[in-house]
């Protein structure tokens, strides 16, 4: 199926978001992260009318009193600028910090500052086709 990437089960598609959570979580300065709380599991959330699905998770960042969320967020933008498979882009709103690494089969990853002293990081893993045995309403 197009926009799919090939071969990828459920578990895999998992694995690819949350190591790139963690990655993302590492180019921040260690002195600037309290604590990172990675979700155990997540949900399917369809890519395409055809049966394709993203596995879907998230990390909150507890930020140290001194750290600046808006420059944490740029310093994730850099960390990424030359990287061949996520592309970065600057999506801040309203004032509010957020950037957002596009990648391959329809993956993407949103870092957003939420103002409360953490950042919190959305992910998407790369779409894939599910198999019969499994239900996209379960958690993964």
């Amino acid at each position: 199926m197009a926009g799919t990437q090939p071969g990828l089960t459920v578990e895999a598609a998992k694995k690819i978001a949350q190591d790139i959570e963690n990655d993302i979580v590492a180019t921040l300065p260690a002195g600037s992260v309290q604590s990172a709380d990675q979700e155990a599991t997540g949900v399917l959330l369809s890519c395409s009318a055809e049966g394709a699905y993203a596995w879907t998770g998230g990390t909150t960042i507890e930020l140290t009193p001194s750290a600046e969320p808006s420059k944490l967020i740029s310093m994730v933008i850099d960390a990424y600028r030359d990287n061949p498979e996520l592309k970065p882009k600057d999506i801040t709103e309203d004032g509010r910090a957020r950037a957002q690494l596009v990648g391959p089969y329809g993956s993407g990853y949103i870092i957003s500052d939420f103002r409360n002293g953490r950042l919190e990081i959305s992910s998407f893993s790369p779409c894939f086709v599910l198999p019969p045995d499994k239900a996209p309403e379960d958690e993964y």
